[in-house]
């Protein structure tokens, strides 16, 4: 009896030191895959730079984003894109969550005057017709618009047709608006900024923050992989966030692979682009006033808790 108790003892022991030898040996350390779109999103996910063992791959678009988004076993532990594409093909998918908003809206009219959309005879360069900026205009200013509208698909289109005199004001997004208003200068043309979209959005809500939720967050769901370490280190960066932060930042990573004009123009704009780490649990609301525009429900599960 006493040499079998001594045995368990004695296992017990090797067993408690055995668990000890195994807790003593260093974690293996967490690596995060992040895929982000260009523009301000790559501006507000500059954080995950500062993070050990991240990968983050820079995307042109929204083609990568939506396939990306509707695996559940994808490559990616983080996928930084538009509020409206995560909770639409969160729906179907039921693969990535949303864990924060990071930007707020950067859509603006540039002209040479205020209010230059009520005079008859204007034109307006507009881009995104079926998307954010498109939706958002017409929500906001468009009843009150009497220049003639023309459509491009993109926002360096809209910019080239004001640049090159083909329309009298446009709606851009910063920091390419900074970048128009320069150019222009230089050809001797003073443009500004004759409209705020986000604070027009704000005022018709009736929100007490400016802007609306443009861009989130996702982490895939269900897995097993902490990214409280990444969430920090996005949210740390944002807090902190100075004209020269800014500036060193994206020099280090590079203006062209992030998809803004220069280091310079981002860190002026910082401000004007809406940059604000808000958890998705303390944005619901404006969540779902948002996906209005859209005609989509908020999912009961999209929004971390």
């Amino acid at each position: 009896m006493h040499v079998r108790k001594i045995g368990k003892l004695l296992t017990a022991a090797a067993l408690a030191l055995g668990l000890a030898a195994c807790s003593s040996q260093p974690a293996e350390p967490v690596s995060y895959n992040v895929l982000c779109p260009t523009g301000a999103p790559a501006l507000a996910t500059l954080g995950a730079q500062d993070v050990e063992n991240t990968t983050v791959t820079y995307t042109d678009g929204t083609d990568a984003l939506t396939a990306e988004l509707a695996k559940k076993d994808g490559e990616y532990d983080v996928i930084v894109a538009p509020v409206n594409l995560g909770a639409k093909i969160y729906e179907k998918a039921d693969a990535y969550q949303l864990e924060a908003v990071v930007t707020w809206g950067n859509l603006y009219i540039v002209g040479t005057e205020e209010k230059e959309w009520e005079q008859e005879g204007r034109t307006i360069a507009l881009f995104g017709e079926n998307a954010v900026p498109g939706l958002v205009y017409n929500d906001v200013l468009a009843s009150d618009v009497k220049a003639a509208p023309t459509w491009y698909n993109a926002v360096s289109d809209a910019q080239q047709a004001l640049l090159a005199g083909k329309a009298d004001m446009a709606l851009l997004a910063q920091p390419a608006a900074a970048a128009t208003i320069a150019k222009a200068k230089e050809n001797g043309t003073d443009l500004k900024v004759i409209a705020n979209l986000q604070e027009l959005w704000t005022a018709k809500q009736g929100d007490d923050e400016t802007g609306y939720p443009q861009a989130a967050v996702f982490v895939k769901k269900g897995s097993e992989k902490n990214v409280d370490a990444l969430m920090s280190g996005i949210e740390t960066f944002i807090e902190n966030a100075n004209t020269d932060s800014v500036e060193k930042a994206v020099e280090a990573v590079g203006a062209d692979l992030l998809g803004v004009p220069n280091a310079q123009i981002a860190a002026k704009t910082w401000d004007a682009q809406n940059i604000r780490y808000v958890a998705g649990a303390n944005a619901k609301d404006q969540i779902q006033q948002f996906l209005g525009l859209f005609q989509i429900d908020l999912p009961d599960t999209l929004i971390t808790e």
